[in-house]
């Protein structure tokens, strides 16, 4: 295991919000002062990388303290602002100074090895309604801490939940996040080696199907309809007939289009009975736990206006005295937290990361699509996994993919840059 295999494993670990570690600042602090040491060990810190931080650091500051003057909030809200930047932000960028070109490279081989792990277990899991894996989390739980969850367990490298003890939820706290991860490895393995299915190809596929994770699917569909579009340069018929295809799967597949209707209908009954669910919720002394299109509903009507620029990264105390929910919707999750402008900036930046491999608008509007899509389920974009992007397109040399001749005759040099 060589020093860049480490970091990434330790990033992944710290970004998959499962293990007991990242309840822990002394952990997260540990993890940022472990990648400053390799930093200037292996020679990574220059001083324009310097200067580039210190740049982020005055216009993120600048932000919050607009939104903080018009939001007219308490002050432990900008307290909450300010941690999160050297807390996931930091942790992000010391990451992109250490793995620069190397990023997506280690990001497919770890989270490979990662997935090679989890259905090692997942295939145990099978047995008995997951009681082997579970007493292996709760025999490392009782040597580490124990969440006190009577459903949940975690060993670090896997995660058992008996609610989805058919599904794989691999190192990430649930399925529908593990098959986010999956499926951003699975995009990154196809920019670096020209869409090929290679053997991190099909484990990773292998995974993302024992998630049974709808937005993972979802996204993996049109990650391989990219890969027919950039490979085969299809003609406007065949998207046409890739859309019919999916237009009928939709209805036709349970967990397509019957599991949307009814969380969307579900959603809705929940909204309109939502101070009864308070009284039953503070009774069993759990959270309401609003769906997708709920989350989206009751965020903007809590702050209209306010997400543009969003609000604090601790929203939820906003609200939480009235109404005790658990958001599940990443998208809104990110623009409540650093509002609309934020997630443009967001996008804006993986965009132009993946413009280095694709280098046509069609292609990166579909990559940004994927991530949409992924995040419309989970909320992925606030986690370190995510705020790379925001800094890997500044520290990331022009490695461009060679894809098809055709294609590299077209946009890139006819000689490839060396690449790893």
């Amino acid at each position: 295991m060589n020093i860049y295999y480490l970091v990434v494993l330790l990033f992944l670990l710290f970004s998959s919000k499962a293990n007991f570690l990242v309840d822990y600042n002394s952990a997260w602090f540990g993890l940022e002062v472990f990648m400053i040491i390799v930093a200037f060990r292996l020679k990574k810190v220059k001083k324009r990388d310097i200067q580039y931080f210190l740049t982020c650091l005055a216009v993120y500051f600048l932000y919050i303290a607009v939104r903080f003057k018009l939001n007219k909030l308490p002050a432990d809200y900008f307290t909450s602002d300010v941690f999160y930047f050297f807390k996931f932000a930091f942790t992000a960028y010391l990451f992109c100074v250490i793995l620069r070109e190397k990023a997506l490279y280690y990001l497919v081989k770890v989270i490979s090895h990662l997935a090679i792990v989890s259905l090692v277990f997942y295939s145990i899991q099978l047995f008995q309604n997951g009681a082997i894996v579970k007493a292996i989390g709760t025999t490392f739980e009782s040597l580490t801490v124990d969440d006190g969850s009577f459903r949940y367990t975690n060993f670090v490298f896997f995660t058992f939940d008996d609610i989805h003890y058919y599904r794989n939820s691999g190192f990430c706290w649930e399925p529908g996040a593990f098959g986010s991860f999956l499926t951003l490895a699975l995009m990154f393995n196809f920019l670096i080696n020209d869409f090929k299915l290679n053997k991190e190809a099909l484990i990773i596929t292998l995974a993302i199907l024992t998630t049974v994770s709808t937005t993972a699917y979802l996204g993996v569909f049109l990650l391989f309809f990219l890969r027919y579009r950039v490979l085969s340069r299809g003609s406007k018929i065949a998207i046409i007939i890739f859309a019919v295809i999916f237009a009928l799967a939709i209805p036709n597949v349970p967990f397509l289009g019957e599991k949307v209707v009814e969380i969307y209908e579900q959603d809705i009954r929940d909204l309109k009975e939502l101070e009864q669910l308070s009284v039953y919720y503070e009774d069993v002394e759990r959270q309401i736990p609003l769906n997708r299109f709920a989350s989206v509903i009751f965020l903007y009507e809590q702050f209209n206006w306010k997400l543009f620029l969003g609000v604090s990264n601790q929203y939820d105390e906003y609200y939480i005295n009235e109404f005790n929910v658990n958001i599940s919707n990443g998208i809104m999750d990110f623009i409540t937290k650093f509002g609309l402008v934020g997630l443009m900036v967001l996008l804006y930046r993986y965009g132009k990361l993946c413009r280095g491999y694709l280098r046509k608008t069609e292609y990166v509007c579909y990559s940004i699509l994927i991530l949409l899509i992924l995040s419309f389920g989970e909320p992925i974009l606030m986690l370190p996994i995510c705020v790379i992007f925001i800094f890997l397109p500044t520290f990331k040399k022009q490695d461009f993919s060679a894809l098809s001749f055709d294609y590299r005759s077209k946009y890139l040099p006819l000689k490839r840059p060396n690449t790893i």
